[in-house]
């Protein structure tokens, strides 16, 4: 995989976990109680987690609103220039099926569980 480049322009926040620990590159989602947690495929979700998140603990995370490139955790191999989707488990896939469009991947990643990179699209 080639170098993951920095994140310049893109302006993290800081965000809460209140669940299990939360790799980096996942999608994740602002509940109510103002906690994040992993995102399934059926929705974009809020954020991107910038760097693992202990249990519990606060950490960066890149909206999903604003675009920008951001780590990414595959869950298929992907190249470059392919369309990003959601996918299970806050990961981003190549697959269509049921999921939402997101973005489109600039980093390949090798397969499931491989950090990539994804240029997000801006939903509006």
């Amino acid at each position: 995989m080639a170098e993951i480049a920095t994140y310049i322009g893109v302006e993290p926040r800081t965000v809460q976990n209140g669940g299990s620990a939360i790799a980096r590159g996942l999608r994740c989602t602002l509940q109510s109680t103002g906690l994040v947690a992993v995102q399934d495929n059926t929705a974009r979700g809020d954020f991107v987690t910038a760097h693992d998140i202990a249990a519990n603990e606060a950490g960066e995370a890149f909206s999903m609103q604003g675009g920008g490139k951001v780590p990414a955790v595959a869950s298929e191999a992907t190249l470059v220039g392919d369309p990003a989707y959601t996918a299970t488990a806050g990961r981003f896939s190549k697959t269509t099926t049921s999921n939402v469009l997101v973005g489109r991947w600039t980093q390949p990643a090798s397969g499931a569980g491989v950090l990539g990179e994804v240029e997000l699209l801006n939903p509006l």
